[in-house]
Protein backbone atom coordinates (compact mmCIF):
# COMPACT_ATOMS: atom_id res chain seq x y z
CA UNK A 1 0.00 0.00 0.00
CA UNK A 2 1.34 3.40 -0.94
CA UNK A 3 0.96 5.24 2.34
CA UNK A 4 1.71 8.93 2.31
CA UNK A 5 2.60 11.09 5.30
CA UNK A 6 1.86 14.79 5.80
CA UNK A 7 4.58 17.08 4.54
CA UNK A 8 5.98 18.23 7.87
CA UNK A 9 8.55 20.99 7.60
CA UNK A 10 11.47 21.82 9.80
CA UNK A 11 11.23 25.44 10.82
CA UNK A 12 10.65 27.11 7.46
CA UNK A 13 8.61 30.30 7.12
CA UNK A 14 5.73 28.25 5.76
CA UNK A 15 5.89 25.97 8.79
CA UNK A 16 5.72 28.95 11.16
CA UNK A 17 2.39 29.90 9.57
CA UNK A 18 1.11 26.44 10.46
CA UNK A 19 2.15 25.52 14.03
CA UNK A 20 0.67 22.03 13.60
CA UNK A 21 3.41 21.28 11.10
CA UNK A 22 6.04 21.67 13.86
CA UNK A 23 4.02 20.58 16.89
CA UNK A 24 1.37 18.14 15.58
CA UNK A 25 -1.35 17.13 18.04
CA UNK A 26 -0.78 13.78 19.69
CA UNK A 27 -3.02 10.85 18.86
CA UNK A 28 -3.44 9.36 22.31
CA UNK A 29 -5.32 6.30 23.56
CA UNK A 30 -8.48 8.31 24.22
CA UNK A 31 -8.50 9.60 20.64
CA UNK A 32 -7.95 6.10 19.29
CA UNK A 33 -10.73 4.73 21.47
CA UNK A 34 -13.19 7.41 20.39
CA UNK A 35 -12.34 6.84 16.75
CA UNK A 36 -12.77 3.07 17.15
CA UNK A 37 -16.20 3.40 18.76
CA UNK A 38 -17.31 5.81 16.04
CA UNK A 39 -16.32 3.60 13.12
CA UNK A 40 -16.20 -0.06 14.15
CA UNK A 41 -19.88 -0.77 13.48
CA UNK A 42 -19.84 0.71 9.99
CA UNK A 43 -16.61 -1.08 9.12
CA UNK A 44 -17.93 -4.43 10.39
CA UNK A 45 -21.11 -4.02 8.33
CA UNK A 46 -19.08 -3.33 5.20
CA UNK A 47 -16.65 -6.19 5.82
CA UNK A 48 -19.47 -8.65 6.53
CA UNK A 49 -21.26 -7.66 3.33
CA UNK A 50 -18.19 -8.02 1.12
CA UNK A 51 -16.06 -10.59 2.92
CA UNK A 52 -18.67 -12.61 4.79
CA UNK A 53 -19.85 -12.38 8.41
CA UNK A 54 -17.45 -15.08 9.61
CA UNK A 55 -14.41 -13.10 8.50
CA UNK A 56 -15.57 -9.61 9.44
CA UNK A 57 -14.36 -9.46 13.04
CA UNK A 58 -10.91 -10.85 12.28
CA UNK A 59 -10.49 -8.49 9.32
CA UNK A 60 -11.63 -5.51 11.39
CA UNK A 61 -9.15 -6.39 14.14
CA UNK A 62 -6.26 -6.53 11.67
CA UNK A 63 -7.36 -3.34 9.93
CA UNK A 64 -7.59 -1.33 13.14
CA UNK A 65 -4.30 -2.76 14.39
CA UNK A 66 -2.55 -1.50 11.24
CA UNK A 67 -4.37 1.83 11.36
CA UNK A 68 -3.51 2.41 15.04
CA UNK A 69 0.15 1.83 14.26
CA UNK A 70 0.00 4.32 11.40
CA UNK A 71 -2.13 7.19 12.75
CA UNK A 72 0.05 8.29 15.72
CA UNK A 73 2.93 8.77 13.27
CA UNK A 74 0.67 10.82 10.98
CA UNK A 75 -1.45 12.88 13.41
CA UNK A 76 -2.17 15.76 11.01
CA UNK A 77 -3.40 13.57 8.18
CA UNK A 78 -6.52 15.35 6.89
CA UNK A 79 -8.68 12.25 6.36
CA UNK A 80 -8.16 9.48 8.93
CA UNK A 81 -11.42 7.73 7.97
CA UNK A 82 -10.25 7.48 4.38
CA UNK A 83 -6.92 6.14 5.63
CA UNK A 84 -8.77 3.47 7.61
CA UNK A 85 -10.73 2.41 4.53
CA UNK A 86 -7.64 2.36 2.35
CA UNK A 87 -6.28 -0.26 4.71
CA UNK A 88 -9.65 -2.01 4.71
CA UNK A 89 -9.74 -2.15 0.91
CA UNK A 90 -6.28 -3.74 0.79
CA UNK A 91 -7.02 -6.25 3.54
CA UNK A 92 -10.38 -7.13 2.05
CA UNK A 93 -8.96 -7.47 -1.45
CA UNK A 94 -6.28 -9.86 -0.14
CA UNK A 95 -8.89 -11.86 1.77
CA UNK A 96 -11.05 -12.25 -1.33
CA UNK A 97 -8.10 -12.96 -3.64
CA UNK A 98 -7.18 -16.01 -1.60
CA UNK A 99 -10.71 -17.26 -2.27
CA UNK A 100 -10.59 -16.62 -5.98
CA UNK A 101 -12.71 -13.48 -5.83
CA UNK A 102 -12.15 -9.80 -6.47
CA UNK A 103 -13.27 -6.77 -4.51
CA UNK A 104 -15.81 -4.98 -6.67
CA UNK A 105 -19.44 -3.90 -6.76
CA UNK A 106 -21.72 -6.79 -7.65
CA UNK A 107 -25.40 -7.37 -8.20
CA UNK A 108 -25.91 -8.50 -4.62
CA UNK A 109 -24.73 -5.12 -3.37
CA UNK A 110 -27.33 -3.30 -5.44
CA UNK A 111 -30.05 -5.75 -4.43
CA UNK A 112 -29.40 -5.00 -0.76
CA UNK A 113 -29.87 -1.31 -1.47
CA UNK A 114 -33.34 -1.91 -2.92
CA UNK A 115 -35.69 -1.75 0.09
CA UNK A 116 -34.27 -4.98 1.44
CA UNK A 117 -35.35 -6.87 -1.68
CA UNK A 118 -38.83 -7.53 -0.29
CA UNK A 119 -40.69 -6.11 -3.28
CA UNK A 120 -40.14 -9.10 -5.55
CA UNK A 121 -41.16 -12.73 -5.45
CA UNK A 122 -38.46 -15.39 -5.88
CA UNK A 123 -38.71 -15.52 -9.66
CA UNK A 124 -38.63 -11.73 -10.02
CA UNK A 125 -35.59 -11.63 -7.72
CA UNK A 126 -33.75 -14.11 -9.95
CA UNK A 127 -34.53 -12.05 -13.04
CA UNK A 128 -33.45 -8.87 -11.27
CA UNK A 129 -30.11 -10.41 -10.26
CA UNK A 130 -29.38 -11.44 -13.84
CA UNK A 131 -30.29 -8.02 -15.21
CA UNK A 132 -28.23 -6.23 -12.56
CA UNK A 133 -25.20 -8.32 -13.49
CA UNK A 134 -25.60 -7.31 -17.13
CA UNK A 135 -26.18 -3.65 -16.23
CA UNK A 136 -23.09 -3.58 -14.02
CA UNK A 137 -21.10 -4.90 -16.97
CA UNK A 138 -21.66 -1.52 -18.61
CA UNK A 139 -19.68 0.25 -15.85
CA UNK A 140 -15.93 0.74 -15.68
CA UNK A 141 -14.10 -0.74 -12.69
CA UNK A 142 -13.39 2.78 -11.41
CA UNK A 143 -17.14 3.51 -11.48
CA UNK A 144 -17.88 0.29 -9.63
CA UNK A 145 -15.28 1.08 -6.97
CA UNK A 146 -16.72 4.57 -6.52
CA UNK A 147 -20.24 3.17 -6.07
CA UNK A 148 -18.91 0.50 -3.71
CA UNK A 149 -17.31 3.02 -1.38
CA UNK A 150 -20.13 5.57 -1.55
CA UNK A 151 -23.17 3.32 -1.23
CA UNK A 152 -21.96 0.03 0.27
CA UNK A 153 -19.25 1.32 2.62
CA UNK A 154 -21.39 4.49 2.95
CA UNK A 155 -18.43 6.84 3.04
CA UNK A 156 -18.86 10.57 2.46
CA UNK A 157 -17.85 11.79 -0.99
CA UNK A 158 -14.73 13.47 0.43
CA UNK A 159 -13.47 10.20 1.94
CA UNK A 160 -14.35 8.21 -1.20
CA UNK A 161 -12.28 10.64 -3.24
CA UNK A 162 -9.35 10.30 -0.82
CA UNK A 163 -9.45 6.49 -0.87
CA UNK A 164 -9.46 6.44 -4.68
CA UNK A 165 -6.90 9.26 -4.92
CA UNK A 166 -9.28 11.45 -6.90
CA UNK A 167 -10.42 15.03 -6.70
CA UNK A 168 -13.86 15.54 -5.18
CA UNK A 169 -15.35 17.02 -8.35
CA UNK A 170 -13.91 14.18 -10.41
CA UNK A 171 -15.43 11.61 -8.06
CA UNK A 172 -18.83 13.31 -8.25
CA UNK A 173 -18.68 13.11 -12.04
CA UNK A 174 -17.78 9.42 -11.87
CA UNK A 175 -20.67 8.69 -9.50
CA UNK A 176 -23.12 10.67 -11.62
CA UNK A 177 -22.04 8.90 -14.80
CA UNK A 178 -22.23 5.47 -13.14
CA UNK A 179 -25.74 6.10 -11.79
CA UNK A 180 -26.89 7.47 -15.13
CA UNK A 181 -25.51 4.41 -16.91
CA UNK A 182 -27.40 2.10 -14.55
CA UNK A 183 -30.55 4.16 -14.79
CA UNK A 184 -30.49 4.21 -18.58
CA UNK A 185 -29.38 0.62 -19.08
CA UNK A 186 -31.79 -1.29 -21.34
CA UNK A 187 -31.44 -4.17 -18.88
CA UNK A 188 -33.26 -2.12 -16.22
CA UNK A 189 -36.13 -0.85 -18.35
CA UNK A 190 -38.45 -3.56 -17.02
CA UNK A 191 -37.98 -2.34 -13.45
CA UNK A 192 -38.35 1.40 -14.10
CA UNK A 193 -35.84 4.14 -13.27
CA UNK A 194 -36.96 4.52 -9.67
CA UNK A 195 -34.68 1.73 -8.51
CA UNK A 196 -31.56 3.46 -9.76
CA UNK A 197 -32.62 6.67 -8.10
CA UNK A 198 -32.99 4.82 -4.78
CA UNK A 199 -29.32 3.84 -5.00
CA UNK A 200 -28.37 7.51 -5.29
CA UNK A 201 -29.86 8.56 -1.97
Amino acid sequence: MNWYSPDVGHGTAQDLENPLAIFPPAVDEATLGTFYEAHIEGLLTYLARKGGPDAAEDLASRIFEQFFLWWPDNPVHPAPVAALYRIAQCRLADHLRWRGRTLTLDAGDLEQLQDGGGLWDSFAAVDLRMDLVRALGELTERERQALLLRYVAQLPVTDCAEVLDLGINNLKKILKKALTTLRQSPRMDTYGTGRAREVQR
